[in-house]
């Protein structure tokens, strides 16, 4: 007899969008972590830290760029405290993917991009 377990991977990614009808722009998210170690660290981090803009189910907005990039170095620098091995390469890598790829990701000064 053939026994299968089905697990969903739940991931928080950055995702923009549309203006028009408020949906998900189709082919556009940035990956932030997987829900398990999102909330095992990140959310640790977050709390810690009083983190405002990097947090799960928020809208960015272009005006909170300036802040969430100086926000996205206190949670790399938290991560290099407090973190090691591949938790710390982990999260680092996409502190930096985060922080290369957000100033591009608002296409019009009104674009929201959403995590979650």
């Amino acid at each position: 007899m053939f026994n299968s377990v089905w697990r969903f991977v739940v991931s928080v990614s950055a995702f923009r969008i549309n203006e028009e009808d408020d949906s998900f722009e189709l082919g556009f998210e940035i990956p932030i972590a997987r829900e398990k170690f999102f909330i095992k660290f990140w959310q640790v981090a977050i709390d810690e830290l009083g983190i405002t803009e990097i947090k799960n189910g928020i809208d960015l907005k272009n005006e909170h760029l300036s802040s969430t990039l100086h926000e996205l170095e206190q949670l790399r620098n938290w991560a290099e405290s407090n973190l090691q091995n591949n938790d710390l390469n982990y999260i680092v890598s996409r502190i930096n993917l985060l922080m290369r790829e957000l100033p591009t990701a608002f296409k019009t000064e009104h674009t929201t991009l959403w995590i979650g």
